[in-house]
């Protein structure tokens, strides 16, 4: 029997893909759990036109469970709210001053969101800049929000899975001093 000598650095690239491969796992796991959701929605993939995204960010329920027990004593109403979350999934990527494959992407996604019965709540249309919301509503409560926004610096998709009152929801982004109160009527 033969052994090849393949050395520390086989060993440790060997050992550095398995410890990647591993750790991505879960994310993968979690991104496929997700996608079965009504308030779950398809971005699909610009980096091929833009490298990677500058932002990613992939919260599952495990997680959102994790914060939503943390926050409970000293936020309940936050609490409550991760409490019925599954999923936060952000993506931003850098259009470079090329805005037109992200455009496109933008009024794919928006012509997919129609399809799927998510209602439009907010629609901002300036030269420069277009911002979109919606909502999967499910009788008063959402499944699901979407916001997406584009400019010439970057092209921005951010996600929130589960059950949303849109009545916690103002209060927790008060919280996080986001004033969507100005675009959405909660109370």
């Amino acid at each position: 029997m033969k052994y090849t000598n393949i050395g520390k650095k086989g060993i440790y690239t060997f050992f550095t893909g398995l410890i990647c491969a591993l750790l991505a796992m879960p994310v993968m796991a979690q991104e496929d759990e997700l996608k079965d959701l009504p308030g779950y929605v398809d971005f699909g993939d610009l980096s091929s036109s833009y490298g990677e995204p500058k932002i990613s960010i992939n919260i599952g329920g495990t997680l959102l469970q994790f914060v939503s027990l943390m926050s409970g004593e000293s936020d309940p109403e936050a609490a409550e709210l991760l409490s019925n979350l599954k999923g936060v999934r952000v993506f931003g990527y850098d259009t470079q001053d090329d805005v037109e494959v992200a455009s496109q992407k933008f009024a794919e996604v928006r012509g997919t969101l129609r399809s799927l019965g998510w209602e439009p709540v907010v629609q901002v249309n300036d030269d420069d800049e277009q911002v979109l919301i919606y909502m999967k509503l499910n009788g008063t409560v959402m499944d699901g929000m979407t916001v997406m926004t584009v400019d010439d610096e970057e092209v921005m998709f951010i996600n929130i899975i589960g059950k949303l009152d849109p009545r916690q929801l103002g209060k927790v982004m008060d919280n996080f001093d986001i004033d969507i109160d100005g675009a959405l009527d909660l109370d």
